[in-house]
């Protein structure tokens, strides 16, 4: 896998954290965003009810 050879690789420290907080970012971004499609489709689903 890409992502074991880029941590397992003997870069700078802070180039891994690097990643690993943008890594964590980007989930944390995808994970609101599909919460946020959940609340509005259960409001629309509400609303036609």
């Amino acid at each position: 896998m890409i992502l074991l050879d880029i941590f397992s690789s003997p870069i700078m420290s802070g180039a891994q954290l690097f990643l690993l907080i943008v890594c964590i970012l980007i989930g944390l971004g995808a994970g609101l965003s599909a919460y946020d499609a959940r609340k509005t489709f259960s409001k629309k689903k509400k609303a036609e009810h």
